[in-house]
C-alpha cells in the first residue's frame, strides 16, 4: 500500500476532487438515459433502448463502487482525488486505508444520510471548511485524514515519534 506525508488537502481541492468524481459516476448514466429517451421517441424497438439503461445503472453502480472503495481502498485516491493530487489515509500511518476501511466509510455514509434523511451529507460536505485537519465527519469517526500527495509521497515514521514539547492544545494545527 502507498503511505503519504500526512499534509491535510485544502478544502478547494478536496470540493473540486468531489465534484470530478461524481460527474465520472453520474454524467455517463444520464448521457445513456437521454439517448434512451430520444430511441423511445424515435420508435426504435425495446430491446435496444433497454440494453442502454441497463449499461447506463451498470455504471453508475459499478462504477461508484469501483471508484470509491476499491480504487480509493487500494490506492488511496478516487478518480478525481488522483487528478488533484489527494489520497485519503490512516491517521495514524499515512497508508491508504484498505478495501475493507473504504467499503466502512461508504456504508457509514449511506447509513448516516438515510437516518438523518439527507441532512448528514450536507453537514459532512461541508465540515472540512470548519477543521483544523480540514476533515469530513466521517473522517473523523473513522481516524482517516485527506492529505495532499503533490510534494513528497513517502511518510517517515520518526517525525511521529519525537517528543512533543508542552504546548497549548489550540496551537496544534492537527486538532
Amino acid at each position: 500500500m502507498p503511505t503519504f506525508s500526512l499534509i491535510p488537502a485544502d478544502y478547494s481541492k478536496r470540493a473540486v476532487a468531489y465534484v470530478i468524481d461524481v460527474l465520472f459516476v453520474v454524467v455517463p448514466p444520464l448521457v445513456a438515459f437521454l439517448l434512451a429517451i430520444f430511441l423511445v421517441i424515435a420508435g426504435v424497438p425495446l430491446p435496444l433502448w433497454t440494453l442502454i439503461l441497463v449499461l447506463a445503472v451498470g455504471w453508475w453502480f459499478v462504477a461508484g463502487l469501483w471508484n470509491d472503495i476499491v480504487r480509493q481502498g487500494t490506492t488511496g485516491s478516487t478518480f478525481g482525488k488522483a487528478r488533484q493530487s489527494l489520497a485519503l489515509v490512516k491517521v495514524g500511518t499515512g497508508e491508504s486505508v484498505g478495501i475493507g476501511l473504504a467499503a466502512v466509510r461508504i456504508l457509514a455514509i449511506w447509513f448516516f444520510n438515510a437516518l438523518t434523511l439527507g441532512l448528514f451529507i450536507v453537514v459532512d460536505l461541508l465540515a472540512p471548511a470548519f477543521s483544523k485537519r480540514n476533515q469530513r465527519l466521517i473522517d473523523m469517526l473513522l481516524n482517516t485524514l485527506v492529505v495532499d500527495t503533490s510534494g513528497s509521497r513517502t511518510f517517515q515514521p520518526t517525525q511521529m515519534a519525537e517528543p512533543v514539547a508542552e504546548t497549548n492544545v489550540d496551537d496544534d494545527p492537527f486538532l
